[in-house]
């Protein structure tokens, strides 16, 4: 299977527009759903659980911004081999992916629960954070931005706690794939998150900023950053 899916960013949550609905692209849910049982990419159905964990297009649409259809979770974007390319606003489904020595591998850390994490450098500190493209702000353990003032407290949400406020940091990256250095904000996670997080051994989520900055490809649950050009 090759299919091209057009993606875009809605208040920094990572849409696919395909066949007139929005399907959120989620690599922090272990799972994807929609009612009707079936999502279809290009004119590939792929069978989905009709729910999960509560969650429903309605409460999706109301805290992304715009009607949402269904999800996109691990269970899929772990099973093929994808390439996300918002720089050029689509996504790439690809069996028949070819990875070379060209292709930069992310250092993996900890697979919690079906989710990938990478190993990256924050504040020159060495950290495991899962890949989620559902989270519009990235987040890290309080010792990571111990002595940092904060720039700004955000609001975000958490299907398990709701709604809540946090304050970000200005915090320096390197994703240790070889001269990708950058600045970029990250919040502190509220109490229970950061409890579950670390007891997967896990120091932070990095979200859709990644994604903004990168072109990145996924395959059999490692993330790759090939080479960047148009």
């Amino acid at each position: 299977m090759s299919t091209k899916c057009s993606i875009k960013l809605v208040n920094d949550h990572l849409i696919i527009t395909e066949n007139g609905q929005n399907i959120l692209v989620d690599t922090g849910s272990p799972k994807s759903f929609h009612p009707s049982g079936t999502i279809v990419l290009g004119e590939n159905p792929i069978p989905v659980q009709t729910n999960y964990a509560g969650v429903t297009p309605e409460y999706l649409s109301e805290k992304v911004g715009c009607e949402i259809h269904g999800m996109l979770g691990m269970d899929i974007i772990g099973s093929i081999p994808i390439l996300f390319d918002l720089k050029n606003g689509q996504m790439v489904l690809d069996d028949n992916a070819v990875y070379t020595d060209h292709f930069m591998k992310f250092p993996l850390g900890q697979i919690a629960g079906g989710l990938i994490a990478i190993t990256i450098s924050v504040n020159g500190r060495t950290a495991n954070v899962i890949l989620d493209t559902g989270a519009p702000i990235s987040y890290i353990l309080p010792s990571f931005v111990a002595g940092l003032e904060c720039v700004e407290i955000m609001n975000d949400f958490h299907p398990n706690i709701g709604d809540f406020k946090t304050k970000t940091f200005n915090c320096e990256v390197d994703t240790q794939t070889g001269h990708e250095r950058y600045s970029q904000r990250f919040g502190v996670p509220p109490q229970k998150v950061s409890k579950t997080l670390e007891g997967f051994n896990i120091d932070g989520i990095i979200g859709i900023e990644l994604f903004k900055r990168f072109k990145l490809q996924i395959r059999n649950g490692i993330v790759y950053l090939p080479p960047q050009g148009a």
